[in-house]
């Protein structure tokens, strides 16, 4: 069934491990016949997008998702001596070398943007020329643990710094209508590393909870990477390590900022999937993630053809 008949554009946001939802969507639109003319995505969402318009199919992502070497992984993630970043470049080029190899923006079959952040102005970086693993590299480099990708006169970071959701992008392209899946729908407090220490600690004070927000952050500057072991055994799950702190104000400012683009470019098809339950890293639950996309996808296009009585676009 020949669904929509105008020139559709997918947005593909940010949002780690997250990002695996994408490939249930893909698979949603999959069923439903509906064809892609042009493609914006930003970090996870870049990557997925660039496997997409390259060709490979939502099957072919899925038995990557699930049966990439987490060896490999735990390499990429793996710290470095580097005082600019922490984890190993070297894995991270290898593995998407694995995906992309030596290909352009030339040899893709659906015009594809990727968006990245300029570390040094701040400004957005929209990529749609040159070699697709190096936009994808740029688009996914979190600041402090990947180094930066030099492009022209940029020096490139994760594209969730300006763009998590980039609906105006894919407008830009040329869309007539847009779907966008926007990872950032989610609460910044809840499961960002280990929600089992939420879970089994939600009831205990912290004492960082006496303090005021001054006092807070003067006790995060002088001591930001205190181990565990050194705090009170009644405290070690209430306060928040480097990492947590790190990630949250990236997941703050990411999710005002997508819902700022969504509400300025208005999508036609918006798809939250609720993966609040699910970490930064937790790509080993690859399996749930793509079912979670693919169920909210079904359940936004529902949504969608009840409301227009069963006319899309």
């Amino acid at each position: 069934m020949e669904l929509f008949k105008t020139r559709i554009g997918l947005t593909l946001g940010s949002g780690a491990a997250r990002g695996l939802t994408h490939i249930g969507v893909l698979k949603a639109l999959d069923e439903l016949d509906i064809k892609i003319e042009c493609i914006s995505g930003t970090s996870i969402g870049a990557l997925i997008g660039a496997g997409y318009a390259m060709g490979m199919s939502w099957q072919k992502m899925e038995e990557i998702a699930l049966k990439t070497d987490w060896k490999l992984m735990a390499k990429i993630f793996s710290p470095t001596l580097s005082l600019s970043y922490l984890t190993n470049n070297h894995y991270l080029n290898e593995f998407l070398y694995s995906v992309f190899g030596d290909k352009t923006f030339d040899d893709l079959k659906i015009p594809l943007s990727v968006v990245a952040a300029d570390i040094e102005s701040g400004k957005m970086v929209v990529i749609n020329s040159g070699s697709i693993l190096k936009a994808v590299r740029a688009s996914i480099s979190i600041p402090v643990i990947f180094s930066p990708v030099s492009y022209e006169s940029y020096h490139l970071v994760d594209g969730g710094l300006v763009n998590p959701t980039p609906v105006d992008v894919t407008r830009a392209m040329g869309a007539d209508k847009i779907i966008a899946v926007n990872l950032r729908a989610f609460n910044p407090h809840q499961a960002i590393f280990n929600k089992n220490e939420n879970n089994e600690n939600r009831d205990k004070k912290s004492p960082l909870e006496k303090l005021n927000l001054n006092e807070k952050i003067r006790q995060f500057i002088k001591n930001p990477l205190k181990r565990k072991e050194n705090i009170p055994a009644d405290s070690k799950q209430d306060l928040p390590g480097f990492g947590k702190i790190l990630y949250q104000m990236f997941a703050i400012v990411q999710i005002q900022m997508a819902d700022l683009t969504i509400q300025l470019a208005k999508p036609d098809i918006l798809i939250e999937p609720d993966t609040t339950q699910y970490t930064l890293f937790d790509f080993l639950k690859g399996n749930e993630l793509i079912e979670i996309g693919y169920r909210s996808a079904v359940e936004s296009f529902e949504k969608y053809l009840s409301e227009t009585n069963s006319k899309l676009f």
